[in-house]
């Protein structure tokens, strides 16, 4: 089965302290201004740093740099911490033994976009099977930053979905909506298998439009969804916790995460749109074509609402 490879959208921001109100990036109320900060940490951590209470591991590969605040290539995320047995998977027999002190490291694309001028900016993050570097990456930046510049916060906020102004989602048409439900009782096999040994199943329901048509705006999906502590769609009495979307992002129809659990929501799926290399990871141009393509629409949505 192909692994699965999403992308993660996040918009960054300033603001004061104890004060509600944006700054541009590159305000002269700053001690660094926050494009030069982001090149300047890119370059800074070009060699693996370890965090051994969460037992992982980065660097910091830069490809492109396209000025102060932009820089696309690769950040370098590995685990560590534990022993495992590394088997061919034709022959079954084991070809190594992994220590406690291996790095099991996997390249993930990242994208920092500053359009010169902008009161903010962009940074796209990819997941490799779900694995992702955002918490490291971004928790670490935040906090050397606020260091340097201790009068002012950096924010960062993943664009879901359901972003009610501005949202870059909110004007999409919706081709089909996939509604899921894990790990729920074998009632519903029962009606159609005799003697159904299964006792938990995933149900899923799907909902398409036709050819040329559309199920509606992104935006209306919202009024569908009942919010709470654990926000679920509704279909025909049953209550789903998870939905994905397939909507056009970057000139492209792409399924987006709507409600899911593991900060699935706001996940766009590039599992079918980009191009894999001979290691079985997606190769860097693919990466780029689809990244530039995305941020692009998101930041002509956003600053169009500024």
């Amino acid at each position: 089965m192909t692994s699965a490879i999403g992308l993660r959208v996040y918009r960054i921001d300033l603001r004061e302290r104890g004060s509600q109100a944006l700054l541009p990036l590159d305000s002269e109320e700053l001690d660094t201004p926050l494009p030069e900060f982001i090149s300047s940490f890119i370059g800074k951590h070009d060699h693996p740093i370890q965090n051994n209470e969460l037992e992982r591991s980065l660097y910091f590969e830069e490809k492109i740099n396209d000025g102060p605040g932009s820089s696309r290539g690769y950040v370098h995320y590995g685990t560590y911490g534990f022993e495992s047995n590394f088997v061919d998977t034709k022959t079954k027999k084991k070809k190594y033994r992994r220590q406690v002190s291996d790095v099991e490291e996997i390249p993930l694309f990242y994208e920092f976009w500053w359009p010169e001028g902008s009161h903010f900016a962009l940074v796209a993050f990819q997941s490799f099977q779900g694995r992702s570097c955002i918490t490291m990456v971004m928790g670490r930046l935040k906090e050397e930053f606020e260091k340097v510049n201790p009068d002012h916060i950096l924010i960062y906020n993943k664009l879901m979905p359901n972003d009610a102004k501005g949202s870059a989602y909110s004007s999409s048409r919706v081709k089909q909506l996939r509604l899921i439900k894990r790990k729920t009782s074998s009632d519903l096999a029962d009606q159609y298998f005799e003697n159904a040994t299964a006792e938990v199943i995933d149900f899923e329901v799907t909902i398409s439009a036709r050819r040329n048509g559309d199920l509606g705006p992104f935006s209306s999906l919202f009024k569908s969804i009942k919010s709470g502590p654990k926000s679920i769609i509704s279909c025909a009495g049953i209550d789903f916790p998870e939905a994905i979307a397939s909507i056009k992002v970057g000139k492209k129809l792409r399924r987006v995460g709507v409600l899911g659990h593991n900060g699935d929501a706001g996940v766009i799926d590039l599992t079918e749109t980009i191009v894999r290399g001979p290691d079985g990871h997606p190769t860097f141009a693919s990466l780029v074509e689809e990244s530039n393509s995305i941020l692009q629409d998101f930041y002509e949505v956003l600053d169009d609402a500024l």
